[in-house]
């Protein structure tokens, strides 16, 4: 199941997703020592473009690839990204033909090997794949008891779906694929909400998604639902709160 698929699930993401992903770039700008831009950069499910605008920054010609028509529907400047339809398994470019490959948030959701046999296709010689997460931590600065109501009403209520999350990322699987993995940074990022923006990134995510997809629930029903669980970590309604999100980094490279 995709599901990211849906228009509704799509409507919210472009919404309710925070975008830390300039940050991350600036990371990956730094690590890798980046003078100039890059030629050609590609950002796998690509979703909204979130992440694929941030590529701007460093890339001078950026394409984003996503299996959903409904979350390229609210794509972010089409004008100046390359947009398109395609698994992460499968892409619609020549052979060496990319200095760059990113994925925010999304290998967890497809076959990792066939993936990472396409995106040595798609690499230039010595060129990067960098995937990262921004991934919700439950740590809301002042309310040490937010992770607690995370973990034992929101999850028991709204368990998350199966991921890909047992994969090998050492070097003795990933030589035989003609990769190297160089590093993994780890470090978070805050953003401020208030409890409407919160409850709105919560729809957005697949927990709940699946749930109302599944015809459990509606959306209705879990806004309602979050905005009186939410009301004990917020005075009122214009109250913001500092929430930490996770962010890794993998830096992979192409061998020859």
């Amino acid at each position: 199941m995709n599901y990211f698929n849906p228009k509704t699930a799509a409507e919210r993401y472009s919404k309710g997703r925070p975008d830390f992903h300039s940050i991350t770039i600036r990371h990956i700008k730094d690590y890798l020592l980046l003078d100039k831009k890059f030629n050609n950069a590609l950002d796998i499910v690509c979703g909204t473009g979130l992440s694929t605008k941030a590529l701007l920054e460093i890339a001078i010609n950026v394409y984003g690839p996503d299996i959903s028509q409904e979350m390229l529907n609210f794509a972010l400047q089409p004008g100046k990204i390359h947009y398109s339809i395609a698994s992460a398994e499968v892409q619609p470019f020549t052979d060496n033909n990319f200095d760059l490959i990113t994925i925010s948030s999304g290998i967890h959701w497809f076959n990792i090997d066939k993936f990472l046999a396409e995106a040595n296709r798609l690499l230039k010689s010595k060129a990067w794949l960098v995937f990262y997460e921004n991934h919700f931590i439950a740590e809301m600065v002042g309310k040490d008891n937010f992770s607690n109501w995370f973990r034992d009403i929101y999850l028991k209520k709204f368990p998350s779906p199966p991921r890909n999350n047992g994969y090998s990322w050492t070097n003795e699987n990933l030589h035989l694929k003609n990769l190297n993995f160089i590093k993994e940074e780890i470090f978070k990022n805050s953003i401020t909400l208030n409890k409407k923006q919160l409850a709105l990134y919560f729809t957005t995510q697949s927990n709940i998604i699946v749930a109302v997809e599944k015809k459990q629930t509606t959306y209705e029903k879990v806004e309602n639902w979050l905005n009186k669980e939410l009301a004990s970590f917020f005075d009122n309604e214009d109250t913001t709160q500092t929430i930490n999100y996770g962010n890794w980094v993998k830096y992979i490279q192409r061998a020859s």
